[in-house]
């Protein structure tokens, strides 16, 4: 009998700790779609995909006003350059571009680069939005309109999670890939 309770006892913690850790693992996000090409203004970031899918070329901030439209499908800007690309000089770059932009770890979320009655700075210290990770825009030239994405911070035991940012690239390649769809169609 006693021999049976120490069984029942360590079969218990085993599956209780085989749960635990089954809880704790989480399936990365992982863009398995057609190969896209992204200028970045910037560092070029880490993500979970290969190069052969992703194709990442660097370009300068004064470059996006003139780029090849047709040879990207996506322009990321990190944040080190926020401040600089909140210029008006850019906004209509940004909303007549026919490609999504995006920013990395703006803290004025999307309006610094849509409206320019304030600096980056005030935007900033005004929406103060610390749970986006990315945000980003796609204006629409035919039409006074245009679309935004807000990519938020996984969320871990009920805090935000900074430390692991490669599925938020993920979800905005997939953004990408079906504006690029949407495109041809």
């Amino acid at each position: 009998m006693k021999k049976n309770i120490q069984i029942f006892s360590i079969l218990t913690i085993l599956i209780t700790g085989l749960i635990g850790c089954s809880a704790m693992q989480t399936d990365k996000e992982v863009y398995k779609g057609e190969k896209l090409n992204i200028a970045v203004v910037g560092e070029i970031p880490e993500i979970n995909e290969k190069e052969s899918t992703i194709n990442f070329k660097k370009l300068s901030l004064k470059d996006i006003k003139k780029i090849d439209l047709k040879s990207y499908d996506a322009v990321i800007i990190t944040k080190p350059y926020l401040s600089k690309a909140a210029n008006k000089k850019y906004k209509d770059t940004y909303l007549n571009g026919q490609i999504p932009f995006f920013f990395v770890e703006s803290k004025g979320s999307i309006l610094p680069f849509l409206d320019n009655s304030l600096t980056y700075k005030q935007y900033a210290d005004r929406v103060n939005d610390t749970q986006s990770y990315i945000v980003g825009v796609l204006g629409n030239p035919n039409e006074d309109n245009y679309n935004t994405w807000q990519y938020d911070y996984a969320i871990k035991n009920n805090k935000f999670d900074r430390t692991d940012v490669k599925d938020i690239y993920s979800r905005v390649f997939k953004t990408v890939e079906k504006v690029k769809k949407e495109k041809r169609s």
